[in-house]
């Protein structure tokens, strides 16, 4: 076991016509675990402020998980379910009618470290998004105020500005890294129906 900040933020919109499907992002960050379950619930509620920014209102969060162990297979230690509360909390990204991306459609942001693998190449931390919106005289591209939000929170989580310093991190260590950025294509993130979450 190596103690660690784990954040998984879930999502929940309509796809395909079934309005349950879900989809998530998980963080591991630098620093100590939060202690109590309020401390988890008030770092949580900080990262889905700057995270629905970049997904409209069709989206909303659902839930989450937190997790104080990095090793694989380790179960989350905190949970939070905002459907049972009524709480659910809906994206904040405005789009133009008509430019919102289909749901298997996603934009990626991504940091790229400074270590590389055994083949020489840059290794890179990414985290894709659904519900933005795509350019309207380009498809294949992200719309400017989705990239626009994308290109804020991969800062943020690079810079700890989002929290009280916690700069993201590998699932299996802490990194540094050369540059962090918003990809300006829409890329394709296949939904799966999910089984039963840690």
């Amino acid at each position: 076991m190596a103690a660690t900040t784990g954040l998984v933020i879930i999502k929940k919109f309509t796809y395909r016509g079934d309005n349950t499907e879900q989809w998530s992002n998980r963080y591991w960050f630098q620093g100590a675990p939060p202690g109590p379950s309020t401390a988890w619930e008030g770092l949580f509620e900080q990262l889905v402020a700057v995270e629905r920014a970049c997904y409209t209102p069709a989206t909303s969060v659902i839930g989450g998980y937190g997790y104080d162990d990095n090793t694989d297979g380790a179960h989350a230690i905190w949970s939070i379910d905002l459907e049972s509360t009524s709480e659910t909390l809906p994206g904040t990204l405005v789009v133009a009618p008509g430019n919102t991306m289909a749901g298997d459609q996603a934009g990626m942001i991504e940091w790229q470290t400074q270590r590389k693998n055994s083949r020489g190449k840059w290794i890179y931390l990414r985290k894709y998004f659904h519900g933005g919106g795509t350019n309207p005289t380009d498809p294949d591209r992200i719309g400017p105020e989705t990239q626009a939000a994308h290109d804020i929170l991969v800062q943020k989580l690079r810079d700890g500005s989002w929290s009280s310093g916690r700069i993201i991190r590998s699932q299996k260590q802490d990194e540094t890294f050369n540059w962090a950025s918003s990809s300006p294509f829409v890329t394709t993130r296949t939904l799966k129906r999910r089984g039963k979450r840690p």
